[in-house]
């Protein structure tokens, strides 16, 4: 139905296998939110991210919340109740006004709206194929080529060479044994003492 509403909320919850402080990261990007508004949003209590919205919109939310590790709610409001809201900014504290509906204390206290910069819109999928374009088609491209040899990497320092005693070695003779085991006598010459030559 067009007049259902519904809302979005989190209770700091981080998806299995999910890296905590990426996940901080980045939802802390999708809502302009500093440490202290990121302290908040995961401090495990309820807080609504986006209310009176459709659903369209609320699934939105909860698949780029998802892709970003954070577990978010999306719960029906009270139908057609209209609330005003402020126009989409950077994430704030204040709390929006509460529906017409009067709300359990406990429930007020933590159903604060956090507007965001997000637009609505999953952000699209990374660029992998080519674009198909050229050095020389870029106005501005500022590359050089470091000459041969040059070290890639900032600050590099060659470890020193080890200083190795060889003043006992010497090298071997052309032709000389390499092995290092007693040589085997060479077996004796077959009897061919009955063996006869026929004319």
């Amino acid at each position: 139905m067009s007049d259902q509403l519904f809302e979005v909320a989190f209770s700091g919850q981080i998806s299995d296998g999910a890296n905590p402080d990426e996940v901080k990261g980045k939802v802390g990007k999708m809502f302009n939110a500093d440490e202290g508004k990121l302290a908040q949003l995961f401090s495990g209590k309820r807080i609504v991210i986006k209310k009176n919205v459709d659903l369209a919109t609320a699934n939105k939310y909860q698949t780029a919340l998802n892709r970003a590790g954070a577990e978010c709610e999306v719960v029906q409001t009270g139908g057609d109740a209209a609330v005003p809201t402020a126009e989409p900014s950077a994430v704030t504290d204040t709390p929006v006004a509460a529906a017409a509906a009067p709300a359990a204390p406990a429930e007020a206290a933590a159903a604060q709206e956090y507007e965001s910069s997000y637009d609505g819109e999953v952000a699209p999928p990374p660029q992998l194929d080519p674009l198909g374009i050229t050095g020389d088609q870029i106005d501005d491209l500022a590359a050089t080529v470091a000459p041969v040899g040059s070290e890639l990497q900032d600050d590099y320092q060659a470890p020193a060479e080890p200083e190795i005693d060889i003043a006992g070695f010497d090298i071997a003779p052309v032709g000389s044994e390499l092995s290092t085991a007693a040589k085997e006598p060479d077996p004796p010459p077959p009897d061919t003492s009955g063996i006869t030559m026929a004319d």
